[in-house]
This record gives structure tokens, sequence and C-alpha cells, in this order.
């Protein structure tokens, strides 16, 4: 009984956690795995993901997506959106400036001070967490700085068409969340930022959802407002209004298709869609943008480098970015040059006018010298000349550089044996495979031994591209037996891999070291040392003679003077 009371308790509590269980990812996610259709008034709160298989049709509904709520389209899912409309609870309300300061593309908003009577008041406030830091309104001919949360103007009696100019310190966004209008009667009348009529101003504030697109989107006769939308699969939009979700952010695997009257307005940035480089835009000639100073798209690169096989090469690149701007940049220890720092950069704009600016960028070699092309050898600058800078994340710049390898490395057959001391001829064949010339050096090591070889120094040769050369020189060994050469290429220290500009070594076919023959006669040290005690007992002989001599003539010339006296 007891077993079976345990047994009982045990199977209840694992029901209730297997429920909880399910309970729980209900509540954070709703997986859709097979057809399903919404129709009608609904609301989205937490996460609906459209997995693998999975296709939900949006269709004649009006859904409320609440605050945070998402749709995470998978590869292989799929969404129809037809003649609904997708709306976040709190959309983004408020409305920024531009950042321009001149009269032409001035951002600014009106005053609907149309039907009021008398004095009136405008408080005018700045979208939630910001403030007014040494900003400034224009109205007509005056100016008025603005500083701190909120800025409260006064009109007199009968003003209409009031219009509100405004820049921010530098070029920074001035933000309005809202305007209250204050009559002297005391009513008053809040407006958000996004219903006022604007020139040159788009959207600010928060997307109040997400629609992430790794799989397949359809939209037609839609409208989605005040989300954000990631692109990574496909999506097509015929028909549909974007208002401020825009910019549509689209990967570099993504594909938009804007067909029809698809439209654009408030757009949260100054461009209503922003792509990869490689990202796919097919832009309709129906399709309208948000318009004024919000370009229709933007194309961007980040974190673009180039790969060379040397350190510390400098490089010019001209015409970077919408500035068209030029920039010097230099490869570091691992032969890499960041172009724009690194940073992304806009490389493609879609002008709210219908023309198209694309970046045509070039790359110049400004100092790329090694140990194969010193400034005394003429060879000039390797790298090649001027040339285009696509779009590729990783560009990898290793034309007008040299490349040498052994052909061979031989010794003539009949000179394959020597004495020690004498020199052994050598011939070496060396083959520039590369696109530019290379003044370069070799050296030879005993191959036995590992030990530096006597070829009377570093052995020198100037390839041009394509030109194969022979050096010869000769080997002298001290040692007698078999040996053999190996000679390796010296390669320049600038390159980040040795083999870079090719290099390599080989080793020559084994030669034989002999002793020096005796042939029966004196050897040559003895016989000069004979020579030389022969003659210097010559020498002395000589000198004891001619002293006798001195002694006798001077015995002779004493006898004769005392004769005389």
């Amino acid at each position: 009984m007891r077993t079976a009371a345990l047994l009982q308790s045990i199977l209840m509590i694992s029901s209730v956690l297997l429920v909880s269980a399910v309970i729980f990812a209900e509540d954070t996610e709703t997986v859709i795995s097979m057809d399903v259709t919404w129709n009608g008034e609904d609301s989205v709160e937490g996460a609906v993901r459209i997995v693998d298989g999975g296709h939900l049709t949006i269709d004649n509904a009006d859904i409320k997506m609440m605050e945070g709520s998402s749709i995470h389209v998978d590869e292989g899912g799929q969404l129809t959106i037809s003649h609904s409309t997708v709306k976040s609870q709190t959309p983004p309300s408020a409305i920024a400036s531009m950042g321009y300061w001149d009269e032409q593309n001035l951002s600014k908003f009106k005053i609907p001070s149309e039907g009021i009577s008398g004095p009136f008041q405008v408080d005018m406030f700045a979208m939630e967490g910001d403030t007014y830091y040494s900003d400034a309104a224009h109205i007509g001919g005056e100016s008025y700085n603005l500083n701190g949360s909120s800025h409260t103007f006064n009109f007199d009696d009968g003003s209409e068409d009031i219009w509100i100019g405004l820049t921010g310190y530098g070029s920074s966004p001035v933000t309005v969340g809202s305007i209250t209008i204050t009559t002297q009667t005391g009513g008053e009348t809040t407006i958000p930022g996004s219903e006022l009529e604007t020139v040159n101003m788009r959207g600010a504030g928060t997307p109040g959802f997400q629609l992430h697109v790794d799989g397949e989107m359809q939209s037609s006769s839609s409208s989605l407002i005040g989300g954000q939308v990631l692109v990574d699969g496909t999506l097509s939009a015929d028909g549909t209004e974007f208002n401020r979700v825009g910019p549509i952010m689209v990967g570099e695997s993504g594909r938009i298709d804007l067909l029809g009257t698809t439209s654009f307005s408030a757009s949260l940035d100054d461009h209503d869609v922003r792509t990869g480089a490689y990202s796919e835009l097919f832009w309709g000639e129906g399709v309208s943008g948000s318009g004024g100073l919000i370009d229709k798209w933007e194309r961007r690169i980040g974190g673009q480098t180039l790969h060379l096989d040397a350190k510390y090469v400098v490089l010019r690149l001209s015409g970077v970015g919408p500035q068209e701007s030029t920039q010097e940049i230099f490869s570091d220890e691992n032969g890499t040059a960041y172009i724009n720092g690194g940073n992304e950069r806009v490389i493609e704009i879609g002008y709210a006018d219908g023309t198209v600016w694309t970046e045509s960028a070039t790359i110049e070699i400004i100092s790329y010298e090694t140990g194969w092309n010193p400034q005394t050898s003429d060879i000039g600058n390797y790298g090649g000349g001027i040339i285009n800078l696509d779009w590729s994340n990783s560009i990898v710049l290793d034309s007008g550089t040299p490349f040498v390898e052994w052909e061979s490395l031989e010794i003539p057959e009949d000179s394959l044996s020597k004495t020690r001391g004498q020199s052994m001829p050598v011939v070496a064949g060396l083959a520039n495979r590369g696109t530019a010339a290379a003044l370069l050096y070799f050296t030879c090591d005993v191959t036995e031994t590992g030990m530096e070889a006597d070829i009377g120094g570093y052995q020198q040769a100037r390839i041009e591209p394509g030109e194969s050369v022979q050096v010869s020189f000769g080997w002298r060994h001290s040692q007698a037996g078999d040996a053999s050469l190996t000679c390796r290429i010296l390669t320049p220290t600038q390159l980040i891999e040795d083999d870079a500009f090719g290099g390599g070594s080989m080793t020559t076919a084994t030669a034989s070291w002999a002793e020096p023959e005796e042939d029966g006669s004196l050897p040559v040290l003895p016989l000069l040392a004979a020579i030389v005690v022969a003659m210097a007992i010559a020498g002395v002989t000589m000198l004891r003679r001619a002293s006798d001599a001195i002694v006798e003539d001077d015995e002779e010339e004493s006898e004769y003077s005392n004769d005389e006296y």
C-alpha cells in the first residue's frame, strides 16, 4: 500500500511539472508549424515564431502588437499579410530635425493655430529621455535658445501659419515629443509630434515591436505601423504602407522587392531602407519614399579590410564615402589595413529625387618597400598601380609582387671531386614567377653539418618578372669526405609569411673532397726552411771572411807607418 501511494504521488508531481513546462513555453513563445490564419481584430503579446514548414496568413485583420512583442519567420517559414493592419500599441510618436542650418534644408514644423482667437501659448516638449542643450528655435527672423526638457512660446491674437524651425548643437537632432496649445480661455490641446505638419523632419522614438524575416514574407494592400523590420530572407511588398517603420534593415543575404504603390512615411532615420553591400533591392517606379531629406535607401559596409603580404605598407584611399574623402592607412603587424578605420560607411545612396550616388573609390600604394626592392634598386614600390576599391569585406592585394623559386642547384659532373682547399664550381638556377622584379640574396650551408659553407659570402641576383637567371660561384671545403651544399633564398623581414614571395631551398648532389696527394719530392715548407738556413750559414761565413781581411789590412798599414817614422 505504501509503495502504491508513493508511486501515485510521484506520478502526480511529474504531471504537474510537465504541465508547468508546457505553460511556460506557451507564455514565452507561440510556435506556428502549420498553416494558420488570423482574421478580424486581435493582439499579439510576447513572441510568435513561424518555423520551417509553418505558414501564418494575416487576412482582413487588425492586429495590435503589444509593446516588446515580435514575429520571427524562420528559414523555411512563411508570413503572408493581406488587406490588414499590423500596428504597434506604442508606436514612435516624436519627430526630430535633420541637422541642417541653411534655410532651404531647415527642419521645421507648423503650429495648427487656425481657429484660435486671442493670444495663446505653445509648450514644446522634447522626446522622452531627451533634452534641449544649446539648441535653437527659429520663428520668422527671431531665434530662441532652447535648454531643458521643454520650451514655451507665446503668440499674439490672429497668428496664422506659424512655422518653428529647429537647429541643434552642432548637427545634433532636436526632438519634439509633443506640443500643448493653451488658449486665453484655458483650453488645452496636446498634439504628438508625429501628427504635426513638418518639413525636412523625420520620425523619432523606439519601435514598439519587431518583425524578423529569415524565411519569406509577402505583404499586399496592408499597413505596418511603428515596428522594426529586419530582413535576412525575402520580403515582397506590393501596395503596402510602412509608417514609422523605416529604415527596413536588409542583411547581406536578404532580398527586398518593393512593388506597386508601396509607400514609406516618417522613417526613423534619414533613409527608408538600409542594405548591406550585396543585399538585393528592387525599388519599383510607383513606390514612394518618405521624401524631403529622407533618402530612399542607403547601402552600407563595415569592417572592410585590405590584406597584404607585408607590414607597414602605406596606402592612399581616394573617393571614400559620400564625402569622397581621401584617407591614408597602413598595414599592421598582420598585414591588415582597415578601410575607414573599420567603421561602417555608406557606399550607395538612392536619393529622394530618384538619383543614385555610388561610391567609386580607389586604392593607391604609397610605400611598399622590402629587402627585395630597396629604394636604391630602382625597382619601385610593389603592389602594382591604382586599383578600384570594391565592396568585398576582405580584399587581398597580392598583385605587383615577385615570386621567386629555385629551378636548379648543380655541380658539373666533371667537378664533383676536389681536394681540400680547392674551389668547386656551383651553378644556381632561379626563376621569378611574379609580376615585379626582385633583388635578392642567397646563402648556403653544408648539408651534413648545417655549418655555413665557404662560397665567398652572400650571392646576389636581380631577376625581372618572368625571367630565369643563373648564378655561378665557387665552394671551398676544409674537410675530406663526401658533402653536399644546401642553399636558401633570404626573404624580406617585412613579410608576414616567409614564403609569401617564394624562396625556399635546394640541395646539390653529393660531392667528394680528398686530401692533397704527396709526389715524393721534398715538401715545400721544409725545403724553404733548408734554403733559409743555408743562406744564413753562407752569410755568416762571408761576414767572417770579410772581417779577417779587414784585420790583415790594418796590420799592414801599421807596419808601413812604423817604417815611415
